[in-house]
């Protein structure tokens, strides 16, 4: 491999340094290369590309004559504008026995540095490989034309979650649809949950009849719930969810509702609830009970989700080699997230039950949980929070991931995002957003943060634990079809307007006809 470039001397901190190139390989910021430290290639990213010397104001003054043609006729060497200098910042380089380390001692000047070879930015960067067992293959590097996957580690992305954050229409959902391919592949075979508020996801069901996700003794299966499949038994909300669906009550009404509750066993029904209530107040015609009747009524006996008997298993819900796609579009924001709350909490629990060999519902495998629309259900005043919070600081003892996706960071509470410790960043324009991202995420440093304006749908910067070191990728194309194409309005005026002019025609065709018979 030649040099590409020599060492200049340091930068503006002690992990940065910069080299002189004539970039003959077009240098660009995110780019690789690397340098020698006692025969270990220690792997550098570069941060921005400068020209050495630029051409005075007055030889730019005529757009129409070229700088070189002046520098020619004055006989003055060009090759001193054709330098660039490249500022680098120091990332490390992997070693088997300490894995990866980085040296923290910089280049000396006039020291050698090579563009990074495809196997090296793999062995450095990258803790799998593609196919690999545990492995999720999301892109491929962005600067390079040669494909250079991107591989996440599986355990790491589940075990410490992981969030996917970018503007409406940078491409987040088509991401997402490749985590769940990759997450049904044979090498993971996924237990996975994907609850889809836009009904996004029901293009998955194309797995079943794709060879590259089938091996001899696997194959797997995506189960899709609509509206009428969601349900949860009234007896699995807590009391305080339960108090939350009931608006405006009074002291009196929140005080009989929990000495009714309490007293309930720990299977009951809405008319169970209403009856003890009654009993609770002594009086049928109690003014307290009679308002606390009418809310139940009113706000939980009418909710299609609440059920006093059916619900969903959660193991027919969530198994090994599957996927379960929630369709929430048609359920309402309370029942959205009285749902999630209920559902995320009841399968903590139950891996909780599972590890330590207590009593109750029981799931024996870990769970990958992927919430769309994140910002509804990891905001402070969500019902679902406490649950999603609980989950993102203790669910990583208990085998329960979860994965948030939303083009709205600075709604979601800081404390989770910094719970998630892989990072999915694509294009982000809001300044709010931003500044959320920054103070949350700790792993992508400042000049990956100016990056983002300026990446285009499908590039996407990855940080985290699930890889060594943050980079810039381009998404893979999925295997599935995308169920989050947007319209295309134009054609389909278009189609409806030929149809009513066609109609036209032919009403004044026959009226012309009718009148000539």
């Amino acid at each position: 491999m030649q040099p590409i470039g020599l060492v200049k001397g340091p930068a503006d901190s002690p992990l940065e340094f910069k080299f002189i190139t004539p970039d003959k390989t077009k240098l660009k910021s995110g780019e690789f290369v690397y340098y020698y430290l006692n025969g270990k290639k220690v792997i550098c990213r570069v941060l921005k590309r400068t020209p050495l010397r630029l051409y005075p104001d007055l030889y730019l003054s005529k757009p129409t004559v070229e700088p070189e043609r002046i520098l020619k006729a004055l006989n003055i060497n060009l090759k001193e504008f054709e330098l660039f200098e490249i500022k680098t910042s120091i990332i490390g380089y992997f070693d088997e026995k300490l894995g990866f380390v980085n040296p923290r001692i910089p280049p000396k000047p006039g020291q050698q540095i090579f563009l990074a070879e495809a196997d090296t930015i793999q062995e450095v960067l990258m803790k799998k490989r593609i196919n690999e067992v545990g492995s999720i293959h999301i892109g491929y590097l962005l600067n390079r034309e040669e494909d250079v996957p991107v591989v996440l580690d599986t355990n790491l992305v589940v075990s410490e979650h992981l969030c996917i954050l970018a503007s409406t229409g940078s491409g987040k959902s088509y991401l997402a649809g490749v985590l769940a391919e990759e997450l049904l592949k044979p090498y993971n075979s996924a237990a996975l949950l994907i609850l889809d508020p836009h009904g996004e996801y029901h293009t998955l069901k194309e797995v079943e009849g794709l060879s590259e996700f089938k091996s001899d003794d696997y194959t797997p299966y995506i189960r899709i719930y609509g509206k009428d499949d969601i349900k949860i038994r009234l007896s699995e909300l807590e009391y305080n969810e339960l108090l939350n669906l009931l608006p405006e009550l009074t002291e009196k009404m929140e005080a009989l509702l929990n000495k009714a509750y309490r007293s309930l066993e720990s299977k009951f029904t809405s008319d169970d609830l209403i009856n003890q209530i009654v009993e609770a107040a002594g009086d049928e015609k109690d003014v307290t009970a009679k308002a606390l009747i009418w809310r139940i009524r009113r706000y939980i006996q009418a909710v299609d989700v609440i059920d006093d008997y059916l619900h969903m298993e959660l193991t027919e819900l969530v198994k090994p080699a599957q996927a379960s796609v929630l369709q929430l579009s048609e359920l309402s924001d309370i029942e959205q997230e009285v749902l999630v709350s209920v559902l995320l909490r009841r399968i903590l629990n139950a891996r909780i039950n599972a590890e330590k060999g207590l009593d109750g519902e029981k799931l024996e495998y870990p769970v990958f949980i992927i919430v769309e629309e994140a910002h509804r259900f990891a905001s402070r005043d969500a019902r679902s929070f406490n649950v999603l919070r609980t989950i993102l600081s203790e669910g990583r003892k208990f085998g329960v991931g979860i994965c948030l996706i939303s083009q709205r960071p600075s709604k979601i509470d800081s404390d989770i995002l910094s719970q998630c410790m892989t990072q999915i960043i694509m294009r982000i324009v809001n300044p709010a957003d931003q500044e959320n991202i920054r103070s949350s995420v700790e792993s992508i440093g400042k000049d990956l943060i100016e990056e983002l304006p300026g990446l285009t749908k499908g590039q996407a910067i990855v940080a985290g634990v699930a890889i060594n070191s943050p980079i810039l990728i381009r998404v893979r194309n999925r295997l599935t079809s995308h169920g989050g194409v947007s319209k295309d309005a134009a054609s389909e005026w278009m189609s409806w307007g030929g149809r009513d002019e066609v109609k036209t025609i032919k009403i004044k065709q026959n009226q012309k006809r009718l009148f000539w018979e």
